[in-house]
């Protein structure tokens, strides 16, 4: 049998039953349309909080009476470090550049104004591969001596990472992680069973025309196939309506807000390209629909 043939058959269910199409329509559509509103912003907060990863780097402080050779052994230990793939780059930062780095940072500069002139000592920032090995990267330099382990406080003197915002900020990575998965796949198996239960009707209406193929020796295959392309005629067209509410949301409120806030850019504001996304959507509203076929079509056919 022509594929046409089938194509053709899921065309005339959708036109026999306009009323269970447009539900199954608008259950994909609304799916989709959190699914895509979902995603954007997930990415969004993974790149903010991996951005903020990347700050999470080392400081070694030097000593001030550090003599050269041993400030280079520190140096030399760090590109070890580099090279066992623990280190991803590091710098040299001089007293001045400390200096003018902390101005920077306080609201009040004339702060410094009050502190002795040498209150800031050079130091080394280094940038791990892994922030959660920053605590490897401390214990395999600590014990040098261009440390100075005057600076730091409690457990990380001479060499500190921050360890309680290292490890605050890394759970959150993960929690993210994590429930971004779970929230997919929740709203992934909600929508193959609304899907199902919407094509369910469907079948249900086309009950005895169902019945009168399989007495007559039609494969399970041949009576599976048009409600397959229905669901995923379906899921298509749901997508798609949700990809055009996701693109004047884009157009009209993200793209409006990015360009009222000068500190964002519109690849900050929506982080995915819209048609790598509507490719995903669609994609992902053809599979949720030709799977809430597939699912219910093999209850049926076990009867």
């Amino acid at each position: 049998m022509k594929p046409g043939f089938f194509f053709f058959e899921a065309l005339r269910s959708i036109r026999s039953n306009v009323a269970i199409a447009v539900a199954a329509i608008v259950t994909v559509m609304i799916a989709v349309f959190i699914l895509g509103t979902f995603i954007p912003s997930f990415l969004y907060v993974q790149s903010t909080v991996d951005k903020q990863k990347d700050r999470l780097d080392v400081k070694a402080y030097i000593s001030d009476s550090a003599t050269d050779q041993q400030v280079s052994s520190l140096q030399n230990h760090i590109k070890q470090l580099q090279q066992q793939g623990l280190v991803k780059d590091f710098q040299y930062v001089s007293k001045d550049e400390a200096v003018k780095d902390l101005k920077e940072r306080l609201r009040d500069p004339s702060i410094l104004e009050l502190l002795p002139s040498n209150v800031i000592p050079a130091s080394f920032r280094i940038q791990p591969v892994d922030p959660n090995r920053n605590a490897e990267i401390r214990n395999a330099i600590v014990e040098e001596p261009a440390i100075d382990h005057t600076m730091g406080r409690g457990g990380e003197r001479g060499v500190t990472y921050a360890k309680q915002t290292t490890d605050r900020l890394l759970k959150i990575a993960t929690f993210i992680q994590y429930a971004g998965l779970a929230l997919v796949s929740i709203l992934t198996v909600a929508s193959v069973l609304l899907i199902a239960n919407t094509i369910r009707l469907s079948i249900f209406a086309r009950r005895r025309e169902v019945e009168v193929m399989r007495l007559v020796g039609a494969t399970n295959w041949f009576i599976r196939w048009p409600f397959v392309i229905e669901g995923l005629i379906c899921g298509v067209v749901g997508a798609l309506i949700a990809i055009g509410l996701l693109w004047a949301g884009k157009v009209f409120i993200v793209d409006a807000f990015v360009e009222r806030n000068d500190s964002l850019t519109k690849a900050e504001g929506f982080p995915i390209s819209f048609l790598a996304l509507a490719a995903l959507l669609t994609i992902s509203g053809a599979v949720v629909g030709a799977l809430g076929s597939g699912i219910t079509l093999r209850r049926f056919l076990k009867i």
